[in-house]
């Protein structure tokens, strides 16, 4: 587990030497600060300290960073480094629109009931997973509600509804199952603020409160969600009824259709 600001300490005092790379697991970029320092002071007789230099920018860039993205690029498994090497391989996906990764095997959902009915909930969550993947949104809402009847407390799948919600822009319902699967275990924070899916919930007003109360939702939070949702909806309504007006030649268009109607009849 690497931490932010033993980097920012490393790059400032000993950044010319490259130590905050080898810190990071970026040993390519390290040698590479060496080569330019020992190069420069051999070469050069005024001993430019430019490898000094990156390292206090490199140490100003990580001092920006918020926790989550620090962790996402120097604590994730999918870390890669500055040439675009990945330390861990993934398995590769045919996903057309998203990546969703099964997490099962770092979190797994507490036990209930017996054997054959979590086998059931699993046999549905991993469906409602293919089904995200193959962008076929509402059949995979059916198979994550299916699989949370069964297994009400597997954080994994609520995190998948409330991704599946989000793509339907069904903004309350997915800061719902966001809620319950931290509430029940989720953690991978740097997930829920960058993950694709969820992108249409980031961009509403409340997100930055419920990011800063941990990704758990209070009565005020919620409230400002419905009430932005309701906005949203009540201005696709106008927009609706200005089409309707604009196709059908306005109020004087409707009155004269409803008198040729009435003149048929």
């Amino acid at each position: 587990m690497k931490r932010k600001w033993v980097a920012v300490f490393l790059a400032v005092f000993l950044g010319g030497f490259g130590v905050h790379r080898f810190y990071l697991r970026q040993p390519e970029m390290g040698i590479l600060y060496l080569i330019i320092h020992f190069w420069l002071r051999f070469f050069l007789s005024f001993g430019v300290p430019v490898s000094r230099i990156l390292g206090w920018v490199d140490a100003y860039r990580y001092l920006m960073m918020d926790e989550a993205e620090f962790d996402r690029k120097y604590n994730s498994q999918n870390f890669r480094d500055r040439y675009g090497n990945r330390r861990q391989s993934p398995q590769k996906s045919s996903s057309r629109y998203i990546v969703i990764e099964d997490e099962t095997n770092n979190q797994r959902p507490k036990k209930s009931g017996n054997y054959n009915q979590r086998k059931e909930g699993e046999s549905f969550k991993l469906a409602g997973i293919k089904k995200l993947k193959n962008y076929e949104i509402e059949e995979a809402i059916v198979e994550f509600t299916k699989s949370i009847e069964i297994n009400p407390s597997d954080p994994i799948t609520h995190f998948h509804l409330a991704c599946a919600y989000s793509i339907e822009e069904r903004a309350l319902d997915a800061y719902k199952h966001l809620d319950q699967a931290v509430a029940m275990g989720f953690k991978d924070f740097g997930k829920i603020h960058s993950h694709e899916a969820l992108a249409y919930i980031r961009i509403m007003s409340p997100y930055e409160k419920f990011k800063n109360n941990q990704f758990r939702l209070n009565s005020d939070i919620y409230r400002e969600i419905e009430q932005e949702q309701n906005k949203i909806l009540e201005s696709i309504r106008e927009q609706k009824d200005k089409i309707r007006v604009a196709t059908t030649g306005g109020m004087y268009g409707q009155l004269l259709q409803e008198k040729i109607k009435d003149e048929f009849k």
